[in-house]
C-alpha cells in the first residue's frame, strides 16, 4: 500500500510512518517540521521559523502537489494544517482528493468541531487560558463558523475521521464517518527503559509548551505550594523550548513527568515519558479509558487544579517505594497500546475495509 501521511504534531506521524513501514507499506511523510521540532520528513513543504517561514508554508503545499499525488491513502492530520489566509484552501484539498484513492482526516489537535463543542461536552477543557496566555486574545479564528463550515466540508469529503483521543472524538458532533480512537503510537523499542529510581529528593518536571493550552499555571501554583511545604524533598522543574537533546536529558532525571492539566487523555510527551519508564500525571478520566478498551492505567489523572496536582504528588512524596513500580507499569502499558506496530496494523485496518 501507497500512503502520504500530510502534516506532523510532535512526531505523530513519524512514529506511525515507522510502524506502516515495518509492515511493508511504502510512507511517505510530508510535513513543515512541526516549527521548532523540526521533525523529520520526505517532502519539507516549508519548515523553519520567521517570515520567509510563513511564506514558504503558503506556497510550498501548492508547488509541490505533484508530489502528494498518486497514493492509495492520505492520511490528513488536521483540517487547519495547511488553512491560510490568501491561500486557496478548497483548490489545495480538492487536487489532493482528486489524485489520489481516498483521504483519511486525524481529529489531532484543535479544529472547529473541537472549539465549537467542547465547552459544552467536555467537563473542562483548555481554551480559557489558551486565549489568555497563548494568544492573549478574546477570540480565536477556530471559533468562527466559517472555520466550521470549512470543517463539515472537508470532514464530508474524507473517506473517515480517526481519533487518536477521546477528547477530539468527544467533539466531533455529526460526523458519520466518525472512526473509533486509535492511540497515538509510539516506537517503544527505540526508547530505553530504565528503572525508576528515586535519589535524595524526588524530581517533578513539566515540560513548558505552549503555556496556556497545556494549564501551566496550574503546575505552577502547585510546585509553589509544594516548595514551602516539602523543601528538602523535591527538586521541581519546569522548562522547555530547548533542543531536544537537553530536553530528553532533564526528563530523564525524573522520577515523575506532569503533562498537560486540561485533556482527558495524554499527549505523545506523556506517552514518551510513559515509554521511559516515569511516573506520569496528566489525562486519564474514564472516557480516556473506555475508548482504549482498557479499565485501568498506571497514569495519575489531574484535573486543572494545583489543589489537586499537589495532592497526587504528596501521595509519591508519602510512597516513594512505589515509584518504581508504577514506572515498569507505565512502560508496560505502552508496550501493550501505543506500541507503533500495533497502531499501525489499526490504521491498515480501518483503510483496507
Amino acid at each position: 500500500m501507497k500512503v502520504l501521511l500530510l502534516g506532523e504534531f510532535s512526531y505523530l506521524y513519524r512514529n506511525l510512518q515507522f510502524g506502516l513501514r515495518e509492515l511493508g507499506c511504502h510512507v511517505q511523510l510530508a510535513s513543515h517540521g512541526d516549527g521548532w521540532k523540526n521533525v523529520p520528513r520526505d517532502i519539507d513543504l516549508g519548515g523553519g521559523g520567521g517570515l520567509s517561514a510563513k511564506l514558504k508554508r503558503k506556497v510550498y503545499p501548492l508547488l509541490k502537489l505533484k508530489e502528494l499525488q498518486g497514493y492509495d491513502v492520505v492520511q490528513l492530520i488536521n483540517p487547519f494544517y495547511f488553512y491560510h489566509k490568501y491561500f486557496p484552501n478548497k483548490f489545495f484539498f480538492e487536487s489532493i482528493i482528486g489524485s489520489n484513492e481516498s483521504l483519511y482526516l486525524s481529529a489531532a489537535g484543535e479544529d472547529a468541531f473541537y472549539w465549537r463543542y467542547g465547552a459544552d461536552t467536555l467537563r473542562y477543557t483548555p481554551f480559557a487560558d489558551f486565549l489568555k496566555y497563548d494568544l492573549k486574545k478574546d477570540s480565536y479564528y477556530l471559533q468562527s463558523d466559517k472555520s466550521l463550515e470549512f470543517n463539515r466540508w472537508l470532514v464530508n469529503r474524507a473517506k473517515g475521521v480517526i481519533p487518536i483521543m477521546v477528547d477530539y472524538a468527544i467533539t466531533q458532533r455529526g460526523v458519520e464517518n466518525l472512526e473509533q480512537v486509535i492511540p497515538i503510537p509510539m516506537k517503544v523499542n527505540s526508547i530505553e527503559y530504565k528503572e525508576n529510581k528515586v535519589g535524595r529528593k524526588l524530581v517533578v518536571f513539566h515540560g513548558l509548551n505552549r503555556y496556556g493550552f497545556k494549564g501551566t499555571h496550574h503546575v505552577e501554583a502547585a510546585f509553589k505550594i509544594l516548595e514551602k511545604k516539602y523543601p528538602n524533598d523535591l527538586e521541581l522543574i519546569i522548562d522547555g523550548h530547548m533542543p531536544i537533546a537537553q530536553y530528553l536529558e532533564v526528563m530523564g532525571r525524573a522520577n515523575i513527568v506532569i503533562d498537560q492539566t486540561t485533556c482527558y487523555s495524554l499527549g505523545v510527551n506523556g506517552i514518551y515519558a510513559m515509554a521511559l519508564g516515569k511516573v506520569v500525571l496528566g489525562g486519564s478520566e474514564p472516557e480516556s479509558l473506555h475508548a482504549m478498551g482498557v479499565e485501568e492505567s498506571p497514569v495519575i489523572n489531574i484535573t486543572p487544579s494545583a489543589d489537586d496536582i499537589v495532592r497526587k504528588i504528596e501521595f509519591f512524596i508519602e510512597n516513594r517505594h512505589l515509584i518504581s513500580q508504577f514506572g515498569a507499569e507505565s512502560r508496560a502499558f505502552v508496550e501493550r497500546h501505543h506500541d507503533h506496530l500495533k497502531i499501525s496494523q489499526r490504521y491498515l485496518d480501518v483503510w483496507r475495509r
